[in-house]
């Protein structure tokens, strides 16, 4: 596509008609990136077209980024809209990709176009709340925009750009986090017939029976696979087209189940020889975000199920479920799933407390239901 240029290590998206230059993009040349460049430069043309483009927050390396800066600070009045900017540039190299794209989306969002040339130090306590109250209602939405404003604010204040610790007094609001809506074994085995092709039904038959993240999944590289110990190595992700570290940042060692183990001894044939990719579409590409097989495969073979409509995630809670209640430690399943003990606990509280079968239960009858002299001969 025009308007990607393609070094020998590294992309370049060119904006020298828009203003500005050839700039880097620190990725390796290959198809994924390719498209994920291409994409990004629509992206960019969009904002520039509203005027909303703010060159370091994508290209914080390029070399027009201190003009940039510099021309947006005239008179020395430093605006909300350049705290933003510089703490966006400053946090940027601590974060996901995916994370720092999500922030700049937020902090470039209508909720913020009233203030964003405000001189960052006229930010009052009242302007503030009126802000406040007219982001959206849903708690999740709004504890999404409000945090990133947050730590925007306490950025400012520390840098001395704002004078009063505005971000004190941002509260977020309770949101009742989703349960786990996991599938039956019976319900999985018919939702894997709705596939309409065998990529597909393996794509997700491999979801359902390692408990893998979507974002792992579609980044399964051959070389990450031992069929001889049967094990995985996951230790990358794939978001916003981007191979990055896990999510929680850790490597882990996954176990195959006997029906994962199957399903890439099947895929061995398809796509070993053919690419670096484990799991691949029915085009024969790599996937650039999970939203493509959610799109193509899973929403279909739901609709065509019968089941109640659930999303994709639910493959990790089904997993992680099946280990319970077969009886699978906590400590097993949560390594598996790379989750802390802790989380694994708090999620699947619930699991957890039916695995035992009624057996805990059935004991404290059995002692309740226990005549008072063997209640006493036993409390003695």
């Amino acid at each position: 596509m025009p308007g990607v240029i393609i070094r020998k290590n590294a992309l370049q998206i060119d904006l020298r008609a828009q203003g500005y230059g050839k700039e880097p993009l620190p990725l390796s040349p290959t198809p994924v990136n390719i498209r994920y460049a291409e994409r990004l430069r629509l992206e960019i043309l969009g904002k520039i077209e509203r005027g909303t483009f703010v060159l370091a927050e994508y290209f914080p390396e390029s070399p027009r980024v201190p003009k940039a800066v510099a021309e947006s600070t005239t008179n020395d009045v430093i605006t909300l809209g350049n705290v933003f900017t510089e703490w966006l540039a400053v946090k940027r190299p601590e974060l996901q990709h995916s994370t720092a794209d999500q922030y700049r989306q937020t902090l470039d969002s209508y909720h913020f176009d009233a203030v964003r040339q405000l001189p960052a130090d006229q930010l009052t306590f009242r302007e503030l709340k009126m802000l406040l109250a007219g982001l959206p209602e849903n708690a999740k939405t709004f504890n999404n925009v409000a945090s990133v404003l947050s730590m925007a604010l306490e950025y400012g204040h520390l840098a001395k750009m704002i004078s009063e610790p505005l971000h004190l007094h941002i509260t977020m609001r309770k949101n009742q986090k989703p349960q786990p809506d996991p599938f039956t074994l019976e319900q999985v085995e018919l939702l894997l017939q709705r596939f309409g092709s065998t990529r597909a039904r393996d794509y997700y038959e491999f979801a359902f029976f390692s408990g893998i993240r979507p974002s792992e999944q579609i980044a399964l590289c051959w070389p990450k696979v031992d069929l001889t110990t049967g094990t995985v190595l996951v230790d990358q992700a794939l978001t916003r087209g981007k191979v990055k570290g896990t999510k929680t940042t850790d490597v882990r060692e996954i176990e195959l189940t006997a029906r994962a183990r199957q399903v890439l001894e099947r895929q061995r044939a398809v796509t070993q020889l053919a690419g670096e990719r484990v799991f691949v579409g029915d085009d024969g590409k790599g996937f650039t975000s999970t939203e493509e097989p959610l799109r193509r495969w899973w929403k279909p073979a739901m609709k065509l199920s019968g089941l109640r409509q659930r999303d994709a995630r639910q493959t990790r809670h089904t997993f992680a479920t099946v280990c319970l209640m077969a009886g699978i430690t906590p400590a097993w399943a949560a390594r598996q799933l790379g989750h802390s003990v802790e989380m694994f606990y708090r999620v699947y509280s619930r699991w957890i407390d039916k695995a035992d079968k009624g057996a805990e239960r059935r004991k404290l009858d059995g002692y309740i239901s226990a005549k008072p002299g063997d209640m006493d001969s036993k409390i003695g």
